[in-house]
């Protein structure tokens, strides 16, 4: 990994829309493969059930957005140390069950908010800057 000179550093604000992209992708990729899915009913994993998968819309907008996500993680790694970035991943913990509960109305219970916030409380800790990094 280069360094950069800290007139090259990113900007916050880009760095801001980047990880909002990541995190916006990557949690539209786990609703679209849980949409995709429910079309598969009961069907026990093989062949046929692969055959079936490729013809959901669902499944195809989950892995576009692998695709996406991955082209977004490349940007976020190009101006951030892994070890800072990596656990900043871990706020989709947050954001897939909020729109899995909106989406297809699964419960979140007190056990699983609890585990949210600490999620949270975690990223914090994590992601926070150490010494003169930048974000």
């Amino acid at each position: 990994m280069s360094a950069l000179a800290p007139s090259e550093a990113p900007s916050r604000w880009r760095q801001t829309l980047i990880w909002l992209a990541f995190i916006g992708l990557d949690t539209g990729t786990q609703i679209a493969f849980k949409w995709g899915s429910e079309g598969l009913g009961d069907m026990d994993f093989g062949l046929e059930m692969l055959a079936k998968s490729v013809t959901l819309p669902g499944v195809w907008f989950a892995v576009t957005g692998y695709l996406g996500t991955f082209l977004v993680w490349m940007a976020i790694l190009r101006d951030m140390p892994l070890s800072r970035a990596f656990p900043m991943t871990g706020l989709v913990y947050i954001t897939v069950p909020l729109f899995a509960w909106g989406a297809f109305g699964e419960h979140i219970g007190l056990l699983r908010a609890g585990g949210i916030a600490l999620i949270i409380f975690g990223v914090v800790l994590l992601g926070s800057e150490d010494g003169h990094e930048g974000m």
